[in-house]
């Protein structure tokens, strides 16, 4: 199985960058296997207060893939721009899942507009967290942390997990992220760490990086947000870090196999930015 990550992809053409994502598709398409999905890490859209708006911008994000990619699975994460920055109650939420209700399964945390949901794709589950439910920002609370535990105790040899602001932010966010409420934010690392996540996804800062996360065990955490946003390559945080914040438009591609995980950073040129395997026995 092959999919691709994008994030961070807002503009101003109608809430994105439509010049850098259009070169992105480009490439993801020369890509042989070609994905079989699409993961929207999050602030995909620039957002709006605007309700009509907001919809308009998610719709057009969508059907620009759609173009590309026609028929394939999205996979959405909400970030702080699809609500609107300071939610104070679910309304963009809402709308959010409207655009996308077809895709979504029938796996989801109840109260979080099918924002929060695992989704099976053959040996692997892709579990997607909302770290910007309205007056939980920047957390991962104990409703969420429940359900997370529960559904990462399933008996499947893949786990994946996507959320938009990162627990361990390097630099152009640095204690702006998950890390801004520590207790949570550890509370979510050892469910990541006792039902053996593979790897973590998120965007949020606007450029690439790679990181091991040394706790009890070692788990990679990988920032994705070159969608089209403008980039930042700040880096304040350096412990763990491999690959240190990379400010290049580019969209992440993993290929998940019997023998492992491999993950690979392309930029909007086709340059290899960064390349991983976690080995799987």
């Amino acid at each position: 199985m092959r999919f691709v990550i994008l994030s961070d992809s807002k503009g101003k053409e109608n809430g994105i960058n439509k010049n850098v994502l259009i070169k992105l598709l480009k490439e993801t398409c020369e890509l042989t296997p070609k994905p079989d999905l699409i993961v929207l890490c999050g602030d995909s859209v620039a957002g709006s207060s605007v309700e009509a708006e907001l919809a308009s911008q998610l719709q057009n994000l969508r059907s620009l893939i759609e173009e590309y990619h026609y028929g394939k699975p999205l996979i959405p994460v909400i970030g702080n721009h699809e609500v609107n920055n300071e939610p104070i109650d679910d309304r963009y939420e809402k709308i959010f899942y409207r655009i996308y209700n077809d895709m979504l399964p029938n796996t989801y945390l109840d109260g979080y507009n099918k924002t929060v949901f695992y989704a099976d794709y053959e040996d692997t589950r892709f579990i997607i967290l909302n770290a910007f439910h309205f007056e939980e920002k920047h957390r991962i609370a104990q409703k969420q942390l429940l359900w997370f535990d529960k559904s990462a105790s399933a008996n499947i040899k893949n786990k994946i997990v996507f959320v938009h602001s990162p627990a361990f932010p390097t630099g152009a966010h640095f204690r702006h992220c998950l890390d801004s409420h520590p207790e949570d934010r550890d509370a979510f690392w050892k469910i990541v760490q006792n039902r053996n996540i593979d790897i973590v996804f998120s965007g949020h800062e606007h450029n690439y990086s790679r990181r091991k996360i040394e706790h009890e065990k070692s788990i990679y955490q990988v920032i994705t947000g070159g969608g089209g946003e403008k980039l930042r390559d700040k880096f304040r945080d350096k412990e763990g870090v491999i690959t240190a914040p990379i400010a290049e438009y580019h969209f992440v591609v993993v290929d998940v196999y019997s023998a492992g995980i491999e993950v690979s950073a392309i930029s909007y040129e086709g340059k290899l930015l960064d390349k991983f395997k976690i080995d799987k026995f």
